[in-house]
């Protein structure tokens, strides 16, 4: 009885009721698809995005800029770093840096091809640690230099450690370039010719003591003077792995180098 019904029935629909419903399913199915194609590629910095993408060959990379030729963005020195970002690092700040990760790294995978432009770091740091980087690591191969910004409060005091901390990642094929820095040494970073932009933006130290952790990576890439005679070829990293975390050190105070 139930077969003889649903045959009564589907003989009362008229022929063009399959034809508007083959058409309809065919249609949410376009549409669906379009939807999730387009959240892929506009979202390449979640990792399982990434990884589809990688699949197909069409996972972005960092673009190989020239010094002259990389893109405009403002550069920051650690004290505007610091009023800047010090909200940030509060508890009930997590989801709008959350949210600024998302859009920093995303640029910097994408090239910086939307509105969003690179935000570059200046000023002297001193070197904590240096270690190289790895598969488990966001960019390989290459090394990474943790290291704090020293400033000048005023006339009448020296130079003394801020509160800002950089992860300053060298992307490179020379596997023994990180042992020509050691720790105690100064970085002196300018935009021009540097070109180091942040990528993440992470905390250290307490609520009412914040120390503002960035991760950082050049987005030109030339020759970096080490020394009188030593000269690192920075390269664009050839492996990019998003499931890796940041920041690249273990998030604890750091002992101030000598």
């Amino acid at each position: 009885m139930a077969r003889s019904k649903i045959a009564s029935i589907a003989r009362k629909r008229p022929p063009y009721f399959w034809w508007l419903l083959a058409h309809a399913l065919a249609l949410c199915f376009c549409s669906l698809s379009w939807i999730l194609t387009k959240y892929i590629f506009e979202n390449p910095e979640l990792p399982k995005n990434y990884a589809l993408l990688k699949k197909i060959g069409q996972a972005p990379m960092p673009q190989p800029f020239t010094v002259l030729k990389a893109p405009e963005g403002e550069s920051l020195r650690p004290e505007q770093i610091y009023r800047q970002y010090a909200l940030y690092t509060m508890p009930d700040r997590d989801s709008k840096r959350k949210k600024l990760n998302t859009r920093l790294l995303r640029s910097y995978l994408q090239g910086y091809k939307e509105a969003v432009k690179p935000i570059y770091i200046e000023g002297s740091y001193r070197i904590l640690q240096i270690r190289p980087l790895g598969n488990a690591d966001i960019v390989s191969p290459g090394f990474v230099i943790r290291a704090q910004s020293l400033v000048q409060p005023d006339k009448e005091h020296p130079v003394g450690p801020y509160p800002v901390i950089i992860e300053y990642i060298f992307p490179c094929d020379n596997k023994a370039a990180f042992t020509w820095f050691k720790p105690g040494d100064l970085l002196r970073i300018q935009k021009i010719p540097d070109c180091v932009a942040m990528i993440h933006v992470s905390h250290l130290g307490t609520t009412d003591e914040p120390i503002v952790n960035l991760t950082v990576a050049p987005i030109a890439y030339s020759e970096y003077k080490i020394g009188e005679s030593r000269v690192l070829s920075i390269t664009p990293p050839e492996n990019l792995n998003l499931n890796a975390p940041m920041p690249l050190f273990p998030p604890t105070v750091p002992k101030t180098a000598p």
